[in-house]
């Protein structure tokens, strides 16, 4: 992963080609924030969706996608629509990361919503709007004919989602998140989900409620990848191998920035290979 911020274009650029000749890197991720949520808060941030879309033009092999979106930043329709166009530039490479957004307790990140003229609601409106989002952005991806949507946090005339995504039926859908609210959107809409690495005992403890959520709504726990986000260090490279123990196969490296040179191959010897 590497979030775009306190960074050049060109640099994310070097790095994502790199990746894409390594087999051993499967997926590659921007993350979705309009302002820095860490360093110079003044700092350069790009755009998450439409710097997925240059990359994807850029690369060949890797899966990739934005962890996670921001429900609260854009409409789902638009949402359903952008993510359709990154899947055709990509060829079918999208793995769709969304989730309830930014926790009010992050000054940092709260404030890019006043900065950009967003609302910002609080978790339970987050948590709805999220779920019946999924809804509409699934049937956008998948029905033939225009639909309404009448929700309680969404309403649609007409709805209608061309081009579809590559993808059949649609690409795959990653839910980020550890809150319970989110946790029960994640087992009726997701086929993935991730968590931010940290105390691997909540992380394994949030995984088994997921479980008990499944098993509430008929739904088999092993139908959702575990994915986990650990943010590694060059000086000190984490360990992957507890994540690997607890059940979490789908995992993902935040890099720091600068990023050296040849990063995409330190990390494959020195976390991919020495964890397997």
């Amino acid at each position: 992963m590497t979030a775009p911020m306190q960074v050049d274009y060109h640099d994310v650029l070097r790095v994502w080609r790199e990746a894409d000749t390594i087999p051993e890197i499967e997926h590659a991720w921007l993350f979705d924030h309009l302002m820095p949520i860490g360093g110079d808060p003044g700092g350069p941030t790009y755009e998450g969706w439409t710097l997925l879309s240059a990359l994807a033009a850029q690369t060949e092999r890797l899966r990739l996608g934005v962890l996670v979106t921001s429900n609260r930043f854009r409409p789902p329709a638009m949402l359903a629509k952008i993510a359709a166009t990154v899947d055709i530039v990509s060829g079918g490479r999208l793995d769709f990361g969304i989730g309830a957004g930014s926790r009010p307790s992050h000054p940092l990140a709260r404030r890019e919503y006043e900065a950009h003229g967003l609302p910002f609601h609080d978790s339970a409106h987050a948590v709805g709007s999220l779920a019946e989002g999924c809804t509409v952005i699934r049937r956008l991806w998948t029905e033939t004919e225009p639909f309404d949507f009448d929700g309680t946090f969404h309403h649609l005339t007409g709805a209608f989602g061309n081009p579809k995504p590559v993808q059949r039926p649609h690409p795959p859908i990653l839910i980020g998140g550890r809150s319970a609210a989110v946790l029960r959107v994640v087992a009726e809409h997701a086929d993935a989900w991730n968590i931010p690495g940290g105390d691997i005992e909540d992380v394994i403890s949030r995984s088994a409620l997921l479980d008990r959520y499944c098993a509430e709504i008929g739904r088999d726990p092993a139908s959702i990848t575990r994915s986990i986000h650990l943010q590694i260090s060059y000086d000190q490279p984490s360990i992957t191998r507890e994540a690997i123990d607890a059940g979490f196969q789908h995992i993902v490296l935040g890099l720091p920035t600068p990023y050296p040179v040849g990063v995409a191959q330190w990390v494959t010897d020195e976390l991919i290979i020495k964890s397997a």
